[in-house]
């Protein structure tokens, strides 16, 4: 009996130790956590992809359709809501069974089920059947349910919904993630229909899932992308290969592939591998890439899907068994190096000199960047070889430091561990290659890059984002490196799960990963596919009218009784305490609060409860989240609760912004009321408030930085909160907050009229966007909320400064810029209307560009408006949904009216380019081409296009005066129609063919640039902001840096080079002994010694307080402090009297009048460290110059090759302390 209960109680403890999580942030999730809906703030960014099949996975048997489709008749036969009553069915076989049915469904992404499944046309078309009756019963239960979801009780709200969201879950799994996979994975492989081969559609199924991962991620940068696929094979599978290709006559063009210095589009690499048991592989990587500045989302994985596809050496080869295979890609947005092919990512371990060699086949993504990639690459070239000089990216330099570790004998996972552990930044990494055959590396370090890696029952796939692997499987861990760095190694050889995963810190302490680290994701590619639309923006706005229905769900009731409408907040809402407050009349002041868009939301939420509660005595405000929390904050002076009055209500779309959280942890603090409006469920804002009203369904996720649909049902959201509070004051009637409720109800219908408007408002914005240099929104009452928010899109989406103001304002202020003005009228009560009307009467005489938003049958603007948006009518205070949709659509096309003149440069710059390429590879130099009337006329004709949109005024005021005239005038020198001896009369340098096609590229490159508007992802700007006004900024610590502070002299003092120096030194100097300050005077105003220099001690410390100096007796700056003085660098060496260690600062003038002058000399008395304990590459690193002057003089040494390891072989103290030449002999001893 006492062993049963102990049994019991050990099992409670467990299970109570299990940390359930929604929405947090999933660095702050706990170990043994089941984590839902998970927040990742998501950056402007490049994107990673990668994926590996585990071999050790348990056998599937045949697919059998039948337990899917008998699960799909249960939930047919019991329907949520039957069409004829309005009253809660058993759902549909529980929840219970729609999780069975989900997981059935996804089991069918499985290798084994999905080769049947693509090799079996009967069980596709059952398949397509199950997909379309489950989308029929979506489409009759959401009718019937959107009908009558307000006579519904809360749980049963609660129940039906979540249970129509997994329903359209399993439909999305079936029809695109599998139906729709099976298309691209046979368009990939034409082949693959015509021959049942197994494993070669294994392969092009994996292909086809970093694809598709990858078009995801592109959100978050595409300037270029690229894909490396790794396969090993036996000597005699390869020679069967080699057969085919002389078979087939490829053989001379597959070598010609493999000649390459620069890993570029199309390349293949062949490598010997050898296992540890000797066996003799073959490995070959196939690298697809492409890059360009402006195009759409897409479009880059559609033309490596194309060159996949039409890549007859990979498709021989997928014929052919495989030991291993193993890919990796990226989506790049260019932070270091051009955007090229040959910057694009995977880079490799290919040395530019051709007689070096290297390990292995090496290919590399990078999240983020090398903060000192110049420094490593320095040391790089300075040790083997120059870097091709087409490659200027960062990246680079990984498989390169890697390969150095190689050249050390180290293993790859230890070569690994050692490079990442060189580079400084915030950075995430994925790495593959044939000395590890089906390994894949990661590493992760920093706050500003993730990595998660999806954990699927027969594969890994690992991803940047977790909207990456969320096609493939639920089920993740994310590394968590910010601090130590985190590097994982995915193994195929093993049975998969964590077994498989094997993990460590950059200082290689062991992480332990197991079944309790695993997380499971809510979201699946549904919440995140761009389902056909051009753009996230376009798909989002379209989907606002939904956003706002499901905002309703749960939140207002219909009562059968009364035949009345009525608000439903639970206590998790608004609590009952903070209710009875209200009816107590105990809360006098109401701020709604929040930044940016949601900033605008709280300022429309504040204005419809001050309708609401009329002349209450409440204080209702809106107010910026930053404005509250600095200086509006009421301070204690005594008061234990000096906001005891006050409720603050926190508006987030994601509950992560910083600002936001801030103030409400401070109003918390001084006794406010809390509630929060939020989209994200569980985010860590909801966990701080007194109640949370969720807007949408908690997965209304925008994956454009632009938001749109989560302002509109945050106004939803702010309205129903004010007839809830109206209700518990007593303020307004039932039939007033029926009437109200309705009117809310009809806001969708009203937003999809509008979204019918789309063509309309495209041709006022194709034609106003360009022409008008200056804009301006304005709006009046409820309506300069309107007017704020299209403000904020307009100037995210277009990259333009604009102003907001109130309509009667307007007219004071800028009319002089005759700027286009965007007025919000729709709603406004006809007293106001009136004057509206002729102020916008005065805009146009003023020669201004009225475009105006009004309602139906209102027609007194159109006389003074260039355009005119007349929509459905509403309620004054609902004024800011409607009017807003409209300024966000227009913002939209404006911004595609912008980008349209970067897509006609970028065009007319390939085709020149190109043009040059074919002349390149005909031989001809470039002297050549610019005399080729082929070339002179494509130029005309570029000039001749370029010059009728130039005075059509198709290019904005934003490509700058000066861009259009040089085009303009690079365009008649290349085409020969000017005199090239004035080429340097107008761009300062020579007319030589080199320099005017530099200059047309880098000039056409700027103007492409300056119009480029990517919709989706904005310049400079993130997803979610979650820093907050925090500040970062580089330390420098140690003790040289204390000895310099401890002496009065400032970082500022010392140049940026000697910063460095010191840096670096510091590595090999184990303490400071004590030290000599002197100050220099009586130096030119150049800085230069002069007769009248002297130098004096200003400070003692340490060992040399009672040491006597010669300066004491003698003023005159002379031998090594003059050339310190003279030169300005830091010196290391030996005292030339008393030959003690000493490191000697010179610290320039802190005064205005004298800057750059050297009015300080630290001289310090150091002891260095053992030579063990400083690492070779800090050795170096700190030797600077000293150490090319090492290596060139013992290269001049007979018969003796440089090795770095030859300065392990002499003391720091001798390396550092003793001259270049008696080091060099010292190592010549002991060699």
């Amino acid at each position: 009996m006492i062993e049963s209960l102990n049994f019991f109680l050990n099992l409670m403890k467990k299970l109570c130790s299990i940390n359930i999580g929604i929405g947090i942030s999933i660095n702050k999730a706990k170990t043994n956590s089941i984590l839902f809906f998970p927040n990742q703030p998501n950056t402007l960014s490049c994107g990673i992809s990668a994926f590996v099949a585990f071999k050790g996975s348990a056998p599937c048997h045949t697919l059998d359709l039948m337990p899917i489709e008998k699960m799909v008749l249960s939930i047919k036969t019991n329907q949520i809501l039957p069409a004829s009553k309005p009253v809660l069915n058993s759902f549909p076989g529980s929840d219970d069974l729609l999780c069975r049915l989900f997981e059935a469904c996804q089991e069918l992404k499985q290798e084994c089920f999905f080769c049947d499944l693509f090799y079996n046309k009967d069980k596709q078309n059952t398949l397509l059947s199950i997909s379309q009756t489950i989308e029929q019963l979506i489409m009759d239960q959401i009718a019937v349910f959107k009908k009558h979801f307000a006579t519904l009780s809360s749980s049963d709200v609660d129940a039906i919904s979540s249970g129509l969201e997994k329903l359209q879950d399993i439909s999305w799994c079936l029809k695109k993630e599998i139906l729709d996979n099976i298309y691209a994975i046979g368009n990939l492989s034409l082949g693959l229909e015509r021959h049942h081969n197994t494993e070669g559609l294994k392969i092009f199924k994996r292909i086809n899932a970093v694809l598709n991962s990858i078009d995801r991620l592109e959100v978050r940068g595409r300037d270029s992308a690229g894909i490396s696929i790794i396969l090993t094979l036996t000597l005699e599978e390869y020679e069967k290969f080699k057969e085919s290709l002389i078979k087939d006559g490829l053989l001379e063009r597959f070598k010609q592939r493999t000649n390459h210095l620069v890993l570029s589009n199309n390349s293949i690499t062949i490598k010997d591998t050898f296992q540890e048991n000797d066996s003799h592989f073959i490995t070959i990587s196939f690298v697809y890439k492409f890059a360009a500045e402006i195009g759409a989302l897409g479009d880059n994985v559609s033309f490596i899907r194309s060159q996949i596809k039409n890549d007859p050496m990979l498709q021989l080869i997928s014929n052919y068994l495989f030991i291993t295979n193993s890919i990796s890609a990226h989506t790049r947005w260019a932070s270091v190096g051009d955007i090229t092919i040959a910057n694009c990512h995977p880079q490799d371990n290919t040395p530019t000199d051709r007689e070096l060699s290297r390990t292995g086949i090496i290919h590399v993504c990078l999240n983020g960047d090398i903060d000192n990639y110049l420094e490593l690459k320095t040391e790089y070239e300075a040790r083997y070889d120059k870097i091709h000089k087409d490659i200027n990216t960062d990246t680079k330099l990984i498989p390169l430091q890697i390969e150095h570790y190689l050249k050390q004998d180290k293993t790859i996972e230890e070569a690994f561990r050692m490079a990442v552990n060189d580079f400084e930044g915030s950075h995430a990494i994925s790495m593959h290659s044939n000395l590890a055959p089906g390994k894949l590396f990661l590493a992760q370090k920093g706050s500003g890059q993730a990595i998660f890696v999806g954990i699927a029952k027969d594969h890994y796939i690992a991803a940047s984002e977790l909207y990456g692997i969320v096609e493939q499987t639920q089920n993740y861990i994310k590394l968590n490196g910010e601090d130590k760095g985190q590097i994982v190694i995915l193994d195929q050889n093993s049975l998969g799960g964590v077994s498989g995963i094997h993990s460590f810190y950059y200082d290689n302490s062991p992480i332990c990963i197991d079944e309790h680290h695993i997380m499971t994701s809510q979201i699946t590619s549904r919440d995140i596919d761009r389902q056909n639309f051009p753009h996230y923006f376009l798909k989002e706005i379209s989907e606002s009218p939904n956003s706002v229905e499901k905002t309703l769900e749960n939140k207002v009731r219909f009562l059968t009784e009364s035949n009345r409408f009525t608000t439903s907040l639970d206590q998790t809402m608004v609590p009952k305490t903070l209710e009875t407050d209200f009816k107590n009349n105990r809360i006098k002041k109401v701020y709604f609060i929040g930044q940016g868009t949601a900033g605008i939301a709280a300022q429309g939420c504040a204005d419809l409860l001050n309708f609401y509660l009329g002349d209450k005595g409440i204080d209702i405000r809106a107010l910026k989240s930053s404005e509250l929390s600095g200086f509006n904050i009421i301070e204690g002076k005594g008061i234990k609760k000096p906001m005891a009055n006050t409720l603050v209500v926190a508006i987030s779309q994601s509950g992560t912004t910083t600002d936001t959280n801030r103030t409400i942890d401070m109003v918390k603090e001084c006794g406010a009321r809390t509630l929060a409006i939020v989209n994200r469920r569980d985010s860590d804002l909801t966990f701080k408030t007194d109640g949370v009203l969720y807007t949408s369904s908690g997965r209304d996720i925008e994956m454009s930085v632009a938001s749109t649909k989560a302002f509109y049902s945050q106004i939803t959201a702010g309205a129903i909160l004010g007839l809830h509070i109206a209700s518990i004051t007593q303020t307004r009637s039932s039939e007033f907050i029926t009437e109200q409720i309705m009117e809310i109800m009809s806001l969708p219908d009203k937003m999809r009229t509008i979204l019918g408007m789309k063509d309309q408002i495209k041709d006022s914005a194709l034609r106003l966007a360009v022409s008008k240099d200056y804009w301006a929104t304005v709006g009046s009452g409820s309506n300069k909320t309107s007017a704020d928010e299209i403000r904020i899109k307009l100037s995210e989406l277009c990259y333009k400064t604009i102003s907001s103001d109130f309509i009667e304002d307007k007219k004071h202020i800028d009319l002089s810029s005759e700027p286009l003005i965007i007025i919000c009228a729709a709603g406004t009560r006809e007293s106001v209307l009136g004057d509206i009307i002729k102020d916008t009467a005065i805009f146009h005489a003023h020669k201004a560009t009225p475009v105006v938003i009004t309602t139906i049958g209102e027609d007194r603007f159109d006389i003074y408006a260039r355009d005119v948006f007349k929509i459905p009518e509403m309620q004054e205070h609902f004024a800011p949904v409607l009017n807003t949709l409209v300024g966000h659509i227009w913002g939209y096309y404006a911004a595609l009216a912008i980008n349209d003149g970067s897509r006609f440069m970028y065009e007319g710059k390939v085709e020149i380019q190109n043009l040059l390429d074919e002349y390149t590879t005909m031989g001809h130099d470039v002297y050549e081409v610019l005399l080729e009337k082929r070339f002179r006329e494509a130029i005309a004709q570029f000039y001749n296009k370029f010059s009728k949109k130039r005075r059509q005024g198709a290019f904005p005021a934003v490509m700058g005066l000066d861009i259009v005239a040089n085009i303009t005038l690079l365009l008649k020198y290349l085409s020969g129609r000017l005199p090239v001896s004035d080429f340097e009369i107008d761009f300062e340098i020579k007319g030589t063919p080199s320099n005017m096609l530099d200059t047309f590229f880098n000039t056409i490159g700027k103007a492409i640039n300056t119009m480029a508007r990517p919709i989706d992802a904005i310049k400079h700007q993130a997803k979610t902001v979650t820093v907050g006004t925090s500040r970062i900024s580089e330390k420098f610590e140690g003790s040289v840096f204390d000895e310099l502070a401890a002496n009065g002299i400032q970082l500022s003092q010392i140049t940026n080079k000697n910063v460095l120096v010191i840096k670096n030194l510091q590595e090999v100097i184990s303490g400071i002994n004590g030290g000599f300050l002197y100050q220099i005077s009586g130096l030119s105003m150049l800085g230069e010694v002069t007769e009248e220099t002297k130098i004096r001690i200003v400070n003692k410390t340490g060992t040399l307080k009672k040491e006597h100096s010669r300066v004491e007796t003698d003023h005159r700056l002379k031998g090594t402090k003059n050339i310190i003085v003279r030169e300005g660098n830091v010196y290391i060496g030996k005292g030339r009297k008393d030959n003690k260690n000493i490191l000697v600062i010179p610290g320039i003038s802190s005064n205005p009048l004298t800057p750059n002058i050297i009015e300080y000399i630290l001289s310090l008395n150091i002891s260095f460290k053992t030579s063990s304990d400083v690492p070779l590459l800090k050795k170096i690193k700190a030797l600077g110059g000293k150490y090319n002057r090492l290596k060139d003089w013992i290269l001049e040494s007979d018969n003796i090759k440089w090795d770095d390891k030859y300065l392990n072989l002499v003391e720091v103290e001798t390396l550092f302390g003793d001259t270049a030449e008696k080091v060099v002999e010292q190592i010549i001893d002991k060699m």
